[in-house]
C-alpha cells in the first residue's frame, strides 16, 4: 500500500472529517482551505518541473554515456563486418551517431540548457511547499493558547480565523510572490548560516519562525480554566503534525516506496551496479592482458580491451547518476530529521508543563526548517553530468 503524503493539511475530505470528529474543539484551527488550496496548485508545478528536470538529467546521462562508448565499440564493429568496405561504412556511421549524441548530452547537461531552468523551478516550487506547511504548523503552534481560550466561543473563532487569513495574505505576497528572491537566501554560499543560527549566532535561535512575532506569541502562558482546550491543542498537534513527520521518514528511509522516491533503494540499486560494472571492468582487462601473450586465445586482446573500457564508461554513468539523485546525501539528511523528531516526539511525551511541551514542539519545527534548507542547498548542487 502506498504512503499518503501531505496528510497533516488534512487535503482529503476524509482526513478532515476524521479530525473533525477527534479533535472538534479545534478543528477551526486546523483546517484551512485556502493554504490547502494554494499548496495542491503549487504541489502539481512542483512535481511536473521534478518530472521535466529529471527526464532532461537522466536523458544528458544516457548520451554522454553512448557518446562515450562510441570507439571502444569500434573492435566490436569489426568483428561483425569482416569486409573492409562494409567495417568503413559502419564505422562511419557509428561515428557520425556517436557526435550527435555527444552534441545532445552537451545541450542538455554541461550547458545547462533546459535542465537547470526546470530544477530551478522544481526547488522554488518545493521550497514554497514546504514554507506553506511550516506555515500551517508554526502558526498553529504559536497560538495554541489562543487557540484553546476561543475553542467555545463562535464570536473569537470568526475573529481569529480573519486575523489568520489576513496573515497568510501577507505571507503570500511576500514570500510565494517573491520567491525568486526568496530562494536565493537558501542557495547563496552563506546557506549554511540560515540552517545553523544557533551555531553562527546564539541569538537566532528562534530564527527558523516565519513571521517573528511569532516567537513572542508562543511565549504566552495559558489559564487553568482552558486546560481541556489546550489538552485537545496537544493531541492534535501530535497526531497530525508529529506523528505525520516521523512516518514521513521512516517511508523515506525504507526501501518500500518507488526507486525513484526512495534513496535508501536508489543507493542499494547504484551503488551495487557501480560495483559490478568496476569489477567486470577489472576482469575484462586483466583477460586482455591474458589473451595479448596467449597465442591462440579464442578472443583477441582488441575486443576484451574494448569490453573493458565499455564497463568503465557505463559504471561512470552510473557514479553520476548517483551524483544527480544524491541518494547517499539524502538518506544522511533524513537520518538526521529522523533523529531530530524522536529526539522531539520523545521530550513531548515527557513533559508535564506548557512550556515543556512547546519546547518540544518549537524542537519539531526548528528540525522541519533545517531539513528544508539542507534539501534545496544540495539538490541545488546535484548535476547530472559526467
Amino acid at each position: 500500500m502506498s504512503f499518503r503524503f501531505n496528510d497533516e493539511l488534512l487535503l482529503s475530505d476524509s482526513d478532515r472529517s476524521l479530525a473533525e470528529k477527534s479533535f472538534p474543539s479545534v478543528f477551526f484551527a486546523l483546517d484551512h482551505p485556502e493554504l490547502n488550496e494554494e499548496f495542491q496548485r503549487v504541489d502539481a508545478l512542483a512535481v511536473k518541473a521534478k518530472t521535466t528536470s529529471r527526464r532532461i538529467g537522466f536523458a544528458a546521462l544516457i548520451f554522454a554515456t553512448l557518446s562515450l562508448l562510441t570507439f571502444p565499440a569500434e573492435p566490436l564493429v569489426k568483428g561483425i563486418w569482416s569486409s573492409t568496405l562494409e567495417y568503413e561504412i559502419m564505422f562511419q556511421y557509428l561515428t557520425i551517431l556517436g557526435a550527435v549524441i555527444g552534441f545532445l548530452a552537451l545541450f542538455f547537461g554541461n550547458l545547462g540548457l533546459g535542465f537547470g531552468r526546470f530544477k530551478r523551478s522544481w526547488l522554488q516550487k518545493r521550497l514554497i511547499t514546504e514554507r506553506l506547511r511550516q506555515w500551517h504548523a508554526q502558526y498553529f503552534v504559536a497560538h495554541a493558547v489562543e487557540i484553546a481560550e476561543i475553542a467555545h466561543t463562535g464570536e473569537g473563532q470568526a475573529a481569529w480565523l480573519d486575523k489568520r487569513n489576513v496573515a497568510f495574505e501577507r505571507f503570500k505576497r511576500m514570500f510565494i510572490d517573491q520567491i525568486g528572491s526568496e530562494y536565493a537566501k537558501y542557495t547563496i554560499s552563506s546557506a549554511a548560516a540560515f540552517s545553523g543560527q544557533s551555531v553562527t549566532d546564539p541569538r537566532a535561535v528562534n530564527a527558523f519562525w516565519i513571521d517573528e512575532s511569532w516567537a513572542k506569541a508562543s511565549a504566552q502562558k495559558p489559564e487553568k480554566d482552558h486546560k481541556a482546550a489546550l489538552d485537545e491543542v496537544y493531541r492534535a498537534y501530535q497526531e497530525t503534525r508529529m506523528l505525520g513527520q516521523i512516518q514521513y521518514t521512516n517511508y523515506v528511509l525504507s526501501a518500500d516506496g518507488a526507486f525513484w522516491a526512495s534513496p535508501s533503494k536508489q543507493l542499494h540499486i547504484l551503488g551495487n551496479a557501480s560495483y559490478v560494472l568496476v569489477i567486470l571492468a577489472f576482469m575484462a582487462n586483466f583477460v586482455a592482458l591474458v589473451s595479448a601473450v596467449w597465442p591462440g586465445f579464442p578472443v583477441g586482446w582488441p575486443v576484451l580491451s574494448s569490453l573493458a573500457i565499455t564497463f568503465a564508461i557505463v559504471a561512470v554513468g552510473v557514479r553520476a547518476m548517483l551524483e544527480g539523485l544524491r541518494p547517499e546525501r539524502e538518506t544522511r539528511r533524513m537520518q538526521f530529521y529522523a533523529s531530530a523528531l524522536n529526539h522531539a516526539s520523545t521530550s513531548f511525551d515527557a513533559a508535564r508543563t506548557h512550556a515543556k511541551r512547546m519546547e518540544a514542539m518549537k524542537m519539531l519545527e526548528r528540525a522541519s526548517y533545517d531539513e528544508m534548507v539542507e534539501f534545496i542547498s544540495s539538490n541545488e548542487q546535484a548535476r547530472f553530468v559526467l
